[in-house]
């Protein structure tokens, strides 16, 4: 190329006002791209790890369940179901969080709903048919608030689903948030019979684990049991 074409070219102004910049390489190596560029990165490798945590989860119920015709002591049968119903409530906020693409937070009534109906049908006989309603005010809830009170829902639903129900028995779930604080509510409560006299919570293993998870959540489990029924709650963070 002459001398005069090659000044023309190097002088010569962008077809577009972005040309300029973007030849010069100023856009794509600041630090603001940068930052785009590694959050979208991150985003990515943690939509990949949920994808696979769901995808591992339902490996192992597969797994568990292979074995299930196997077990024919009680004791066993009833520790194989409940160690079912805690990796379901865990299979089933991964599938939601895949499912959705918002990141870290789900839709508690959503995930509500699911899981106890997950519960209610992995509960053999006729316990299974008991209606279970869930009523939630609409919440986003992060994951690792999700995951404690997910467990805790399983355990407290699968504990009133043991009881001795009446042919019109019911349980209802339901989360109202607080208006005094950053916090809300999850209730569980049935009208099945009353707990018996001198009941202690920290020998059953289910109701062990639900207070230690409610710790986690920064408060205690709430139990209320009279001949109308059985009440539990706690509080969680939003």
């Amino acid at each position: 190329m002459p001398m005069l074409q090659r000044f023309q070219a190097a002088h010569s102004p962008p077809d577009q006002p972005g040309d300029a910049v973007a030849s010069s390489g100023v856009s794509g190596d600041s630090p603001e791209s940068r930052l785009t560029a590694r959050i979208q990165e991150l985003e990515s490798e943690l939509r990949e790890l949920q994808h696979r945590a769901k995808n591992s989860l339902q490996l192992v119920i597969s797994l568990l369940k292979l074995q299930a015709g196997r077990i024919r002591d009680p004791d066993a049968r009833a520790a194989y179901e409940q160690t079912m119903v805690r990796i379901e409530a865990l299979a089933i906020l991964y599938r939601q969080l895949h499912e959705s693409g918002a990141g870290t937070h789900v839709d508690l009534g959503r995930y509500i709903s699911a899981l106890c109906e997950a519960v209610r049908e992995g509960t053999p006989g006729a316990l299974s048919r008991v209606p279970v309603s869930v009523d939630s005010d609409p919440i986003q809830i992060g994951l690792y608030e999700a995951m404690p009170l997910g467990l805790i829902i399983a355990e407290l639903v699968t504990n009133s689903l043991h009881h001795a129900f009446p042919e019109d028995g019911w349980i209802r779930v339901s989360v109202r948030q607080q208006a005094e604080d950053n916090r809300a509510r999850l209730t569980v409560e049935d009208n099945g019979r009353a707990l018996p006299a001198g009941f202690d919570a920290t020998a059953e293993d289910g109701l062990m684990l639900a207070e230690a998870l409610a710790g986690q959540l920064g408060d205690t489990l709430s139990t209320d049991s009279d001949a109308a029924g059985t009440t539990a709650s706690v509080s969680f963070p939003l």
